[in-house]
């Protein structure tokens, strides 16, 4: 008791010393743990949220080379060795092939291109569109209502007085003397801005595309033919796994790339987060540094001049370790509040400035219950060397000094 009253009462007669040394713990203590939290977002984007990516692998001829683009066959023997390699994938595409319409005020060549499923509608030739009219493509009954249906492009509609419903006539390459009829089913437009290709490009369900033999009309890399096929996997280390595996099985680096445009997709979006994480460290260096400077100068103008109360205390009998309990004692009383409310603090404003201040938007979060023992473990840390070096002070009282003209100079 006797040590808490007489620490307890420093602390009153040093109030804005003590004061600062609480506010300075506090405003490092909340910083830190915002700061803290940023990293923690980043972390988790890096690593539990990165192996719970599906990933669609992408295999294109390498710019710059002459090989020629992958057909049918070949994508089925590396879809056999997959399965014989015990790995699970589902799989989209889209196959493009020239065509010329009859009876279109807007003469020239259109490119049709089939569509496997929704899946594969963001990585079409020309980028992603909206439907404005009609309905989008039925993958599901296509191939079986007897009905064919496409997609065309608001130009294109506006261009040739097309409206949802009308019909377009094509020759069937496999007989040039039959016509097929394909029922306009909706018009879209693009996300972007886009060229004349694209403008006139068709869609249609894979099984329209199919059924006009437009995949065997011509090979891809055959002008205006071109074959996508994705591979969809079911985390990053898979996508890893399935590049040696095709490596392995013939498949050229040099020759031919593997991207996947999802993976590419997530990181690009995960680049924010990526510069967030880089300014919460700079900020957590800073704030820390300044705050150590604060709490040091603070601690040395609390144990400056006092040998003279630390002689007369150990003149009266009271014990060094009990004098130095009480140093050790005013330290503490002066950090842990500020380390407390700090944490408190912090775990309050993380996500409201993570959101405003480092741009995380909705991955912004509250700091885990481990980070928060983390900071607690260092914040005690830090109190406790803080501590050990006020109680140093008393440690390193010579009692010759009782007997000299030392404590009046110090004094």
């Amino acid at each position: 008791m006797f040590v808490l009253k007489n620490a307890w009462f420093t602390i009153k007669r040093h109030a804005a010393r003590s004061l600062v040394m609480v506010l300075t713990c506090l405003v490092v203590t909340a910083l830190a743990t915002t700061a803290a939290t940023v990293l923690q977002a980043d972390t988790k984007a890096r690593t539990t949220d990165y192996e719970s990516q599906q990933v669609d692998a992408v295999i294109s001829p390498r710019k710059g080379t002459k090989a020629s683009p992958l057909g049918w066959n070949e994508y089925s023997k590396y879809a056999q060795r997959l399965q014989m390699d015990g790995m699970q994938y589902k799989a989209y595409f889209h196959e493009t092939a020239n065509i010329d319409p009859e009876g279109l005020p807007q003469s020239g060549s259109y490119s049709l291109v089939g569509v496997s499923d929704k899946a594969a509608e963001p990585t079409l030739p020309h980028g992603p569109f909206v439907l404005d009219q009609g309905k989008g493509l039925d993958y599901a009954s296509q191939n079986v209502s007897g009905t064919q249906t496409v997609l065309i492009s608001k130009q294109m509609a506006r261009a040739n007085k097309l409206k949802v419903g009308d019909t377009l006539t094509i020759k069937d390459p496999r007989q040039e003397d039959q016509q097929v009829k394909l029922t306009v089913s909706g018009i879209y437009h693009y996300r972007k801005a886009a060229g004349q290709a694209a403008d006139r490009a068709i869609y249609t369900a894979y099984p329209t595309f199919a059924m006009l033999g437009l995949d065997t009309a011509s090979k891809p890399g055959d002008p205006g033919h071109e074959l996508l096929v994705a591979f969809v996997l079911d985390s990053p280390s898979t996508y890893h796994k399935f590049i040696k595996e095709l490596r392995k099985d013939g498949l050229k680096a040099s020759q031919y790339d593997i991207d996947s445009p999802s993976l590419k997709d997530y990181q690009r979006r995960m680049e924010p987060v990526h510069q967030a994480a880089d300014q919460a460290r700079t900020t957590i260096i800073l704030v820390c540094l300044l705050g150590g400077l604060i709490l040091l100068g603070c601690l040395f103008l609390m144990l400056r001049g006092r040998a003279n109360e630390i002689g007369m205390a150990v003149t009266i009998g009271v014990h060094k370790a009990r004098l130095g309990w009480q140093f050790a004692l005013e330290t503490l009383l002066s950090t842990l509040p500020g380390l407390a409310l700090g944490l408190a603090l912090g775990a309050a404003i993380s996500r409201p400035l993570g959101r405003s201040l480092f741009r995380l938007g909705s991955l912004a979060s509250m700091p885990h219950a481990g980070l928060i023992w983390k900071m607690i473990l260092i914040g005690l840390a830090v109190c406790l060397v803080l501590a050990l070096a006020a109680a140093t002070r008393v440690a390193a009282f010579r009692t010759a000094q009782l007997y000299t003209n030392d404590l009046e100079d110090e004094a």
